[in-house]
């Protein structure tokens, strides 16, 4: 098992002290005892995914959630938008999840803006009757007419510790497509009443992305350009 060595805190002030004085005798010296660590990536697995069944999943889309968050007004207060419609598939092998995969598919057009107040009051000029439809059609933003669908593929899974991982995957946005990865936890594993031989599993993961790399560039400096992607949802075992 991978170990990292530490000095302890008393051991290493026993050091400097000695360091500091040339004449310290010999037996004043201490050696420092080590303390190990147990490495992250070593840790055994949650003993919850022993509970769950390996093979297909699919999204409960009643019971998941995709939200981004934009800095606004130069990055003093968070704007958040939520993805109303997408979908995913996941393979998951609770025995080794390195060797699951997962891809997601989204509708740009679909959003929840939470914005009540009067856009053309505050947008004059745009072409667009609401907020909702200025970021989902607008080529400054999610171009959904030239671009209806944005996509996250898994390319590498990582356990990082007993429920949580990372997930490498190529997202295609704005038609352009580049690594992205993600910090996953898994939440666990339920078994529904009504169907008492099948599992289902849930899982939290974030990442932040830099929007001008796909070549968004509206309003920066006003909206920031780091904006940071959630997930919270379920997964039901398929078939």
């Amino acid at each position: 098992m991978k170990q990292i060595t530490l000095l302890s805190t008393a051991a290493a002030a026993v050091l400097i002290a000695a360091c500091g004085s040339g004449d310290t005798p010999a037996e004043a010296q201490v050696t420092p005892e080590p303390v190990t660590v147990e490495s992250a990536a070593t840790a055994e697995l949650d003993p919850a995914l022993a509970d769950v069944t390996p093979g297909a999943y699919v999204l409960d889309r009643n019971h998941a959630f995709l939200t981004f968050t934009i800095g606004h007004s130069t990055g003093i207060s968070d704007y958040k938008v939520d993805f109303a419609d997408f979908d995913a598939e996941l393979d998951f092998d609770p025995a080794d999840p390195t060797a699951s995969s997962i891809s997601v598919t989204i509708n740009p057009a679909e959003l929840m803006v939470n914005f009540p107040g009067d856009y053309k009051a505050s947008h004059a000029d745009s072409e667009f009757d609401t907020w909702q439809e200025d970021l989902a059609y607008s080529d400054r933003f999610l171009n959904a007419d030239e671009f209806p669908e944005i996509t996250f593929t898994s390319t590498a899974i990582e356990v990082t510790g007993a429920n949580t991982g990372m997930i490498t995957g190529d997202l295609t946005f704005l038609g352009q497509t580049k690594p992205v990865t993600m910090d996953v936890t898994f939440n666990g594993v339920a078994v529904p009443p009504w169907a008492p031989d099948s599992s289902i599993v849930g899982f939290n993961a974030t990442t932040t992305i830099t929007r001008s790399e796909w070549g968004m560039g509206a309003a920066m400096g006003w909206l920031t350009d780091e904006v940071v992607v959630e997930f919270s949802g379920e997964f039901a075992q398929a078939g």
